[in-house]
């Protein structure tokens, strides 16, 4: 009686691939929503952020919208509705929000603390610029 041999090393190469294609997949899923979760919770030192919503309900769903590193004024689009400001510079800077583009207009909305424990949520319908400044 004869046997022919055949190989195995490429049925399990396709085993081996197959069988780490799953869980690769739930990885990457669960990884996702970790990364949501953790942009909306922080703001990195430094900066100060706005995220649509108040991030301090414990959802996940408050997309970062803007950041800012340094003094300066910038103007912003599309801000409707309810957002938080976390103000995480450092050395005493403060953050405020202006009614007109390039810095003017009235104050709408002034943050002074920049612990970057607490944040402002508040309606940012009427801003149209942010100034952080020393």
């Amino acid at each position: 009686m004869t046997f022919t041999r055949t190989p195995l090393r490429p049925l399990a190469a396709l085993a081996a691939s197959l069988a780490l294609a799953v869980p690769t997949a739930l990885t990457t899923t669960s990884t996702a929503s970790a990364e949501q979760t953790r942009a909306a919770a922080s703001c990195s030192s430094g900066y100060v952020c706005i995220y649509k919503g108040d991030i301090f309900d414990g959802s996940p769903n408050h997309p970062l919208v803007y950041s800012f590193y340094r003094y300066g004024t910038y103007n912003v689009a599309n801000l409707i509705g309810d957002y938080t400001i976390k103000n995480c510079q450092t050395g005493g800077a403060k953050v405020q929000g202006l009614t007109g583009y390039n810095g003017t207009g009235s104050v709408a909305w002034n943050l002074t603390v920049n612990n970057c424990s607490t944040g402002l949520w508040t309606s940012l319908t009427s801003t149209n610029s942010v100034r952080v400044y020393p």
